[in-house]
């Protein structure tokens, strides 16, 4: 029998990482053919080869996607690879005619106006260049276009929070440094568009040529490292977050469920700071219920207004980009929290994810609870961690609960020393 070689060997032998080979296996594209008892890889002579293929694909520039198609294809052949070949070379032709036309037009503007200098047009074609390597003609054009049509107010905001965060050393897990982690990876789910490619290409930019690489440009080395790693640390945070049923109080958890049906009456599959809101004024008993009341706001005004606004801001709307699309479901699929199995006991509408806000507004709820000394979490802590997110969050803090609250004119400053006094 031939001999079976495990992945550190195969590693050795070929100079690749075990790491690759791991991932290779993660993927399906070289998935070893046996294994040991104790499911330790191990790799034959059909695996070695098909290891040979994958590496000359690698050399001719091909990527993992297409390397994986061809070899799963029954009529791959020598005339596929040219042919695949000569298609990625015409990419980089298309590449470099763009390169040529842009710096064509900066040279005219550099002749004609004061406004480039030398070291922009330089810098504009440094990362041209490096970002060029890595990306395709369309991934570049459409990372240009989302950046152009970022909020300028919202991201200025953003990178005079990280860097004043990190002049003052703040701690990661810090409430405020959480929130402008969570809203960076959002804007950088919204950047690729939940297209993974276009994310495994944008970080190797950024391996291979630095941040400001990466980011064309628009932000410097410092902020954006901070921010990357801010937001590594807040995704192994919310991994291990977990709210036990004994934190919360039991008109909390009927806050909860109540407002997760809330939001299935809506024929939504997430739960929001609008879901909070009106699961907190369903259980009219609480004191957070009847403060809102005192202020104009009732659960059929608030129900009526969410329907308005969300039929205006309706992902379905065909204007939006099928890829935004798909990003909206995937993230709240990925926020779903912990709190289905702590309320097993109690009837919990099935299937409803929890979105990040959401989830900052429970961390935010547990802190004030603790901040007076509770030991559980009542309606007046949802309440009141509701207010503090929109706070922390500038324009778009609380999202659709704080616009509810704006138009029925609600006092949020005086909402909040009322809830405090409780």
């Amino acid at each position: 029998m031939p001999k079976l070689l495990q992945v550190g060997e195969l590693a050795k032998q070929t100079g690749l990482s075990i790491r690759t080979l791991r991932y290779y296996d993660e993927i399906g594209l070289l998935v070893p053919s046996h294994r040991t008892e104790a499911e330790y890889r191990l790799y034959g002579e059909a695996d070695i080869a098909r290891l040979q293929q994958i590496l000359s694909l690698r050399q001719l520039g091909f990527a993992l996607k297409e390397i994986r198609e061809c070899l799963e294809n029954p009529d791959f052949s020598l005339p596929n690879v040219i042919n695949l070949h000569l298609a990625r070379l015409q990419e980089q032709m298309a590449v470099s005619q763009s390169l040529f036309t842009k710096l064509s037009t900066l040279a005219q503007q550099l002749q004609t106006s004061q406004a480039v200098t030398v070291d922009d047009l330089l810098q504009i074609m440094e990362n041209l260049t490096m970002t060029q390597q890595y990306l395709t003609q369309e991934q570049h054009d459409l990372l240009e276009a989302r950046l152009k049509g970022t909020n300028g107010e919202q991201t200025k905001w953003l990178l005079d929070q990280a860097r004043s965060h990190m002049a003052e050393g703040r701690d990661f897990n810090d409430p405020e440094v959480r929130l402008m982690a969570s809203q960076f990876r959002n804007g950088l789910y919204g950047l690729v568009g939940g297209d993974l490619q276009l994310y495994e290409a944008l970080m190797q930019v950024y391996q291979k040529e630095g941040a400001e690489a990466a980011s064309l440009g628009t932000l410097d080395a410092p902020t954006f490292d901070y921010l990357l790693k801010a937001m590594a640390i807040l995704s192994v945070r919310e991994d291990m977050v977990e709210f036990s049923s004994e934190a919360l109080t039991l008109e909390s958890r009927e806050v909860l469920i109540q407002g997760q049906e809330c939001m299935q009456e809506l024929h939504l599959n997430f739960f929001g700071a609008e879901g909070l809101l009106l699961g907190l004024l369903a259980v009219e008993t609480s004191s957070a219920a009847q403060a809102l009341n005192n202020q104009g706001v009732d659960f059929a005004i608030a129900q009526n207004l969410i329907r308005k606004l969300l039929a205006k801001h309706n992902v379905s709307d065909p204007k939006i980009p099928s890829d935004m699309k798909n990003l909206h479901q995937k993230l709240l699929a990925k926020y779903t929290v912990r709190l289905q199995k702590t309320l097993s006991d109690t009837k919990v509408p099935p299937e409803i994810s929890f979105t990040p806000r959401a989830h900052r507004v429970m961390e935010l709820a547990t802190e004030q609870a603790e901040q007076q000394g509770h030991d559980q979490i009542t309606p007046q802590h949802l309440l009141l961690g509701l207010l503090r997110e929109s706070e922390m969050g500038g324009e778009t803090g609380g999202g659709i609960a704080m616009h509810v609250l704006q138009e029925c004119g609600v006092d949020c400053q005086k909402l909040k020393q009322q809830l405090s006094s409780v």
